[in-house]
């Protein structure tokens, strides 16, 4: 039986074990978030617990004694026993469950109904779904991988390359008729630009950058943004205008003739991302959503090219 009399709490041992390491009081606060008064106390209520002085305190530096630098391995090793055994039963616990970060549009249209299979080949795994849009931290919010659509400039993140990010001029049937879009053919760029552009709020610049590929002069500003995707999408079905579309995303409604392409998919230089914390391991949850989320993508490799 352990007698409690010789267990110090966990602050006094994390401020002495910061201060031996660190070789001062000031430092051992910084590192601690703490103040330096109350690191002091810390390590003084240690010491009268244990009856011994464990720190040689000068006026610019701090020492262990003999006795403290006995006891300062022994506090850093326990230290260290207890992170990897919390690391060990967070990946226990964790190791079943996957939180995911996905667009609403590529989500509902791409990701979504393919997810049975993945649970097929991985019944031991719960996934849990946030939709997002833009960057967060990815730690702070306690999510294990996001699918992002942009460039991989993202801090604290690492990025894995999905499959680059192309997108057509589209249009609702009489709005293609008007650009005069020949059946089986493209309109010719400077008509799609005259009729009404729809654009997304994350990416106002697309349609300029579209025309200057297009050796095409610049356009006035878009007459109509929107939030997400998705609705971008069904305003460009009501016929309220053209827009940049991601093929792959509509298939659905080319075939049924509910959007007409009024010219080639473009590459506008972005992609589709996995995003995992740069910090911390990949569990097997992870790993394991991912390497069946790259199977998914070769097999649509035809459609991404």
């Amino acid at each position: 039986m352990i007698s409690r009399r010789f267990l110090p709490s966990m602050q006094s041992l994390q401020a002495f074990d910061a201060v031996v390491r660190l070789g001062s009081f000031t430092a051992a606060a910084q590192d601690l978030a703490l103040t330096q008064s109350a690191v002091s106390r810390q390590v003084a209520a240690l010491e009268g617990q244990l009856g011994q002085a464990l720190l040689l305190r000068g006026k610019r530096s701090v020492t262990p004694t003999a006795e403290g630098q006995v006891y300062a391995s022994a506090a850093h090793s326990v230290l260290q026993q207890l992170q990897q055994a919390a690391l060990a039963v967070q990946g226990a616990q964790d190791k079943g469950r996957l939180t995911l970060a996905i667009l609403p549009t590529f989500g509902t249209r791409w990701l979504i109904p393919r997810i049975p299979g993945f649970l097929r080949m991985h019944p031991e795994i719960t996934l849990h779904f946030t939709t997002r849009i833009g960057q967060f931290d990815l730690l702070a919010e306690g999510v294990d991988a996001a699918v992002h659509a942009g460039r991989p400039d993202w801090p604290g993140a690492h990025a894995l390359e999905l499959f680059a990010d192309r997108v057509q001029p589209m249009a609702a049937p009489a709005l293609a008729a008007v650009a005069g879009t020949p059946r089986g053919g493209y309109a010719p760029p400077p008509d799609i630009v005259r009729l009404p552009r729809l654009a997304l709020t994350t990416r106002p610049q697309e349609w300029d950058r579209w025309t200057a590929a297009q050796d095409v002069p610049p356009a006035p500003a878009p007459d109509m943004v929107f939030e997400h995707l998705a609705t971008l999408a069904q305003a460009c079905i009501a016929g309220l205008g053209i827009a940049l579309l991601p093929p792959f995303l509509f298939r659905g409604e080319l075939a049924a003739g509910d959007l007409v392409a009024l010219g080639p998919d473009w590459g506008n230089g972005a992609g589709y991302w996995l995003m995992t914390p740069e910090q911390g391991r990949q569990g097997a949850a992870v790993r394991a959503f991912r390497d069946w989320l790259m199977t998914e993508v070769t097999r649509d490799d035809g459609v991404f090219a």
